[in-house]
């Protein structure tokens, strides 16, 4: 057996150990075109789904900005109403200055 290991490689020998031994580890170790295409198709579907979620958080909080800027507009026209008739004390209608909130 060790001399047939001494002898020169020829193309037979070649092909044969290229069939038997190089191709099948290679075909483990690399991927093939479909693995890619595949790989590709999942990495694409785990985005569109990040950016579905990020549009909808994104509305949300749009929506959200909105009623914050009504409810603020309405506190304001609120207090103004309470100073101007002198519901509201002195002191609180103060408070609610120091705030900054309008």
């Amino acid at each position: 057996m060790a001399d047939e290991n001494k002898k020169p490689l020829t193309i037979d020998k070649l092909v044969e150990y290229n069939q038997e031994v190089l191709f099948p580890y290679m075909e483990e170790r690399f991927s093939t075109k479909n693995d890619l295409i595949q790989f590709k198709d999942e990495i694409l579907k785990g985005q569109d789904m990040i950016l579905g979620m990020l549009t909808t958080s994104l509305q949300e909080k749009t929506f959200g900005d909105e009623q914050d800027k009504r409810k603020t507009k309405i506190l304001e026209i609120h207090n103004t109403v309470l100073k101007d008739s002198k519901i509201l004390p002195e002191k609180q209608a103060t408070e609610i200055d120091g705030l900054g909130v309008f």
